[in-house]
């Protein structure tokens, strides 16, 4: 279970980690992470949790950054088809999997203290290309998205794809979850697979489901959080 950050934050970052989640998305597609993103990336060492930048597009300059900042990985918005990953893959992977910029000095080489060959391979191995699918075009390409050697892992973006339905802002509506169900059965376990959360009942309904990785809001616990203090202040004062 990974959280959602929009908020470039290290010290979010630091109670995230603290808290026991598994991982965090540092979030350029609809939040600040792009404002602090190397500083973050270290908080998220620090902390002992794993970063997953999310781009908003297919930006090398995004995804070069953020990998060799020290990120995890990258997830990337609004992939719909099997060329499109396989563009990502160029950008991600090493040879002989990519083609991805290459250099030793990096931080996420260390600096320059592995050989040439350990760093590529090591990256290879580690780096997580995650895949939004998030159209209903996507869901037609699912299967063939995850032939795409390279791909580790897709994300179903259910808010996203309400709109593509014709269902806009109604991501449990029993169409929109029919639908991703539909692709997850379509991959049948080739690569992993990971979706939105807000609840227990969600995780509960997507694991049965056959999704075992799931993502949620930092946001939206923070403003309840602030919002119940809020009133207990008040009610406790009269």
């Amino acid at each position: 279970v990974g959280i959602n950050l929009q908020i470039d934050s290290p010290w979010l970052i630091e109670m995230i980690g603290l808290a026991g989640f598994d991982y965090v998305m540092l979030d350029m597609e609809h939040g600040f992470a792009r404002m602090n993103l190397p500083v973050m990336i270290l908080a998220c060492d620090a902390a002992g949790i794993t970063p997953i930048v999310r781009t908003p597009d297919f930006s090398r300059a995004d995804i070069l950054n953020a990998l060799e900042f020290g990120a995890g990985g990258v997830q990337v918005a609004m992939v719909d088809t099997p060329d499109q990953a396989r563009a990502l893959v160029r950008e991600t992977k090493f040879a002989p999997l990519g083609e991805r910029g290459f250099s030793s000095v990096t931080r996420a080489a260390d600096y320059g203290r592995a050989s040439m060959a350990e760093y590529a391979e090591a990256a290879n191995r580690e780096t997580l290309l995650i895949v939004q699918l998030e159209t209903r075009r996507a869901l037609e390409n699912a299967s063939t998205i995850a032939d795409v050697a390279g791909v580790d892992m897709i994300f179903f973006g259910p808010g996203d794809l309400s709109q593509s339905l014709g269902l806009f802002g109604q991501e449990h509506d029993a169409v929109v979850r029919q639908a991703i169900t539909e692709a997850v059965r379509a991959i049948n376990g080739r690569v992993p697979v990971s979706t939105s959360a807000f609840s227990a009942a969600d995780i509960h309904y997507w694991r049965t489901h056959g999704v075992n990785t799931f993502l949620t809001s930092s946001i939206t616990p923070i403003r309840h959080a602030l919002e119940a203090t809020y009133r207990d202040l008040l009610e406790g004062s009269t």
